[in-house]
Formats: structure tokens, C-alpha cells, sequence
């Protein structure tokens, strides 16, 4: 049986009323908070290996998450598909504190120039 990439990410035909965050390799329970763009928008959850057809069926997605490192990718990787991908909203870098984030703010900005990026603090337990 096949199934259509609209059924398998279940995200909306038109923009929805809410913002809409994009949480590749995330879930809403792994979010270190809901405050700014998350606090009231609407979280969709999809596989790395899904980004670019969401993109497709949602262009107006207005921010990604995902974490800094992942079994399947780093953000690095997921910064350099959304360039590819033509995005041009805010990417949230989910990491715990960093000695140098400034250094990694820099690489994620030149793979992604025209990507926002910036990072939410996870503070570890």
C-alpha cells in the first residue's frame, strides 16, 4: 500500500492562523521551553530524511528546530539543506551550553547565509 507524502507528514494544505515550527529529530517533550516563536505556534515533528518535501508542502513554515547533534545528522548537516531547500526563516539550534558557540554560530552561518540561525539553550541535568 502506498501512502502519499501529504498523508505521512500531516501537515496543513494552507497556512495555518498559528506560527508553524518545523522540529526535525525532535519532539515537543525534548524542547528546553516554550518561549518566543514556540510559545504559541503550532509544532509539526518529521524525520531528517523528510525536510525537503515538508518544505515543499509547507514553504511557510516559520521556524526548524532541531538539535545540535543527532543519530542520523548534526546541524550542520540540516543548515545546508535548508540553504539548498531555499529557506529563508529561523533555524533553532537546540545544545547545551557551549565553550565557544560563537565559533559554531559562524560555521552554521556560512554554510546558511540566508538562514537565521541561532541557538536554544538546553541546559543539562
Amino acid at each position: 500500500m502506498s501512502r502519499r507524502l501529504s498523508q505521512l507528514l500531516d501537515l496543513p494544505a494552507t497556512p495555518p492562523a498559528e506560527p508553524m515550527v518545523l522540529l526535525v529529530g525532535l519532539t515537543a517533550g525534548d524542547l528546553p521551553g516554550r518561549h518566543g516563536p514556540l510559545r504559541s505556534a503550532r509544532l509539526e515533528t518529521l524525520p531528517y530524511i523528510l525536510l525537503h518535501a515538508a518544505l515543499a508542502l509547507a514553504p511557510w513554515a516559520d521556524c526548524v528546530v532541531s538539535p545540535l547533534v543527532s543519530d542520523q545528522f548534526d546541524a550542520l548537516d540540516l543548515a545546508w539543506e535548508l540553504e539548498a531547500a531555499g529557506y529563508r526563516g529561523r533555524y533553532y539550534v537546540v545544545a547545551p551550553p557551549l565553550p565557544r558557540a560563537d565559533l559554531v554560530l559562524r560555521e552554521l552561518n556560512e554554510i546558511a547565509p540566508r538562514v537565521q540561525v541561532e541557538f536554544l539553550p538546553r541546559v543539562w541535568h
